[in-house]
């Protein structure tokens, strides 16, 4: 039998221009159970930063500033320079609220995983499109993350709720990233590495955080997410060399880019739009009881949109991978759109 490890938990952090938010992110990393904090200061150019960063050694945290911008993962690298080995790393936004690490901590400690993605949910938000955001996390951690780790399948991560050991971190941080979402192209390298995944559901151990709650920050937030998954398996194919893997993200990617399809090529219009509202609406009641928030069965009316929405922004997506490939280079640095809304300890 493996000796357990009984590591301590650092908290590890990539912020530039940070609101006062992150104070409270370091606060909750410290009650959730890190020893230490390591925010780095990408390349900051708001003179506000400065007192924010300041606010953070203040309750404990300790702030690597980098002269100019390098993008989230050569910031994250910085960070991870000075992490001891002995250790079980900790990784998130700085506009995220931890809750119990101990929990997703005890699945490495006991080897039985390397990574572990934490569930993630939106706070309460008084805007509709808040509110559709809250209930497409609850679907993600309700059923999307569940059956994919049941399966051994996980096809993303997420960069402000994961955790990992030393080991795994020099696949997902210390290696080159070559994709916008360097956390999901951490994934596949790991994976080929034979590193193990798994899901932390506990609602005890959520993170909570920010979510667009305009239009035009949506957007961009869905837009990144599609075009980086593109590029990530126009690099490592459909499953990194795991057929399990393989058929779930080709069944995946079918849901987004073909169901919606289909109904309106085989049946009219208004009886699939019918089906679809029948749906959604069985969605936001289910929501709305899970979650003990009546009035989100109002927004399970929007969702027949917001699969059309998705659907669009997975073409875009890959044209955009497509588009970027043929250039011969993308973009790393990618400015968080959630800075509309506020989270309160």
């Amino acid at each position: 039998m493996k000796r357990r490890l009984d590591y301590p938990i650092i908290g590890l952090i990539a912020s530039k221009n940070p609101v006062d938010a992150i104070v409270l992110t370091v606060q909750s990393l410290f009650k959730g159970g890190a020893i230490r904090v390591i925010v780095v200061d990408d390349g900051s150019d708001d003179p506000d930063a400065r007192r924010v960063f300041k606010a953070v050694e203040a309750i404990g945290g300790e702030v690597i500033h980098l002269e100019k911008n390098v993008g989230k993962a050569k910031a994250l690298k910085e960070g991870f320079k000075i992490i001891p080995a002995q250790s079980v790393i900790i990784q998130t936004d700085d506009d995220s609220l931890a809750s119990d690490l101990q929990r997703p901590a005890e699945l490495i400690r006991s080897r039985k995983a390397d990574i572990v993605d934490i569930r993630v949910e939106a706070p309460r938000t008084l805007s509709l499109i808040g509110q559709v955001q809250e209930v497409s996390y609850w679907l993600v951690n309700a059923f999307t993350k569940r059956l994919q780790d049941a399966l051994r399948s996980r096809l993303w991560l997420s960069g402000c709720s994961l955790m990992y050991s030393h080991a795994a971190g020099k696949e997902l941080i210390m290696r080159q990233a070559f994709t916008i979402t360097e956390d999901t192209e951490g994934l596949f390298r790991a994976r080929k590495k034979g590193l193990i995944v798994r899901y932390c559901a506990d609602k005890r151990s959520a993170f909570v955080t920010m979510v667009p709650e305009d239009f035009k920050s949506l957007r961009k937030q869905w837009q990144r997410w599609a075009t980086g998954n593109a590029q990530v398996m126009s690099i490592y194919g459909l499953g990194g060399g795991n057929p399990r893997i393989a058929t779930v993200n080709v069944l995946a990617w079918l849901y987004l880019l073909v169901l919606p399809i289909i109904p309106f090529l085989y049946q009219s219009a208004s009886l699939t739009l019918f089906w679809w509202f029948i749906n959604g609406i069985a969605i936001g009641i289910l929501a709305a009881v899970r979650m003990n928030r009546p009035y989100l069965m109002v927004v399970g009316i929007l969702f027949p949109l917001i699969g059309l929405l998705w659907t669009f922004h997975a073409v875009e997506g890959f044209w955009l991978a497509y588009r970027r490939a043929k250039r011969g280079g993308i973009s790393l640095a990618w400015i968080s759109p959630k800075r509309s809304a506020t989270i309160v300890a």
